[in-house]
């Protein structure tokens, strides 16, 4: 950096040094944003990327949240994610937005997006689509669940595989064998089972248990309104 006669710098180091300060100070916001943000829960941040070993070998400690990428080479948890998460075992204490791939995927709150897997496990509500050898969701799911067993404990829209069971379908299973405590909706497989029909069962072997009247057992289809 040059300096005049008199000692002070000259116009174009002083307008370089300016442009250089202004620059840092307008960065310093989305720096703060990118590395590392205030989250939700208590105590908790939020941090874009995390690669995990074996929790707790991992980049990011498991009470923070990742927004980004998270890779879980063997183990990985953390308090909520929201991007794209894979790896071998995938688990979130929180929420979950966005896309979640790999051998076993669990999400001890909400998910918002898609899990596909091995084995997805969900303690809230669905929101979008499980795709797995098994799925479970203890909460509603406003979505899809498709594999060879899917459970819903509450409500359910659709559930495709060999063996449906949900507590409450409002839209539609097809399987070998479907199982509900209620039907709004239809049911398509070898055997369909449910207490309650306001809808339509069409399969081998078909029960509505608390139907009224006597044709509560039905083949090819059973209906009631």
């Amino acid at each position: 950096m040059r300096a005049g006669k008199d000692g002070r710098l000259d116009g174009w180091n002083v307008g370089r040094l300016r442009g250089m300060l202004a620059a840092a100070v307008a960065m310093l916001p989305a720096m703060r944003a990118m590395a590392e943000e205030p989250d939700a829960g208590p105590g908790g941040r939020a941090y874009p990327i995390q690669l995990s070993l074996v929790a707790p070998l991992q980049v990011v400690a498991p009470v923070h949240s990742v927004n980004g990428l998270r890779v879980n080479l063997i183990y990985g948890v953390n308090r909520n994610v929201c991007g794209m998460d894979v790896g071998f075992v995938n688990r979130t204490l929180g929420d979950h937005s966005g896309l979640q791939l790999g051998g076993v995927n669990a999400v001890d709150g909400r998910l918002t997006g898609f899990n596909g897997g091995v084995f997805n496990w969900v303690g809230g509500e669905v929101h979008g689509t499980q795709v797995g050898l098994a799925n479970v969701a203890a909460g509603s799911v406003a979505g899809t669940q498709d594999g060879l067993l899917n459970i819903a404990q509450a409500d359910t829209a659709y559930q495709y595989g060999l063996v449906n069971v949900a507590e409450t379908v409002k839209g539609a299973q097809f399987g070998l064998v479907n199982v509900a405590a209620g039907v709004s909706g239809l049911q398509v497989g070898l055997l369909n089972y449910t207490r309650r029909l306001a809808g339509l069962q069409i399969g081998v072997l078909n029960i509505a248990s608390e139907k009224e009247g006597r044709w509560k057992v039905l083949p090819i289809a059973n209906a009631y309104w």
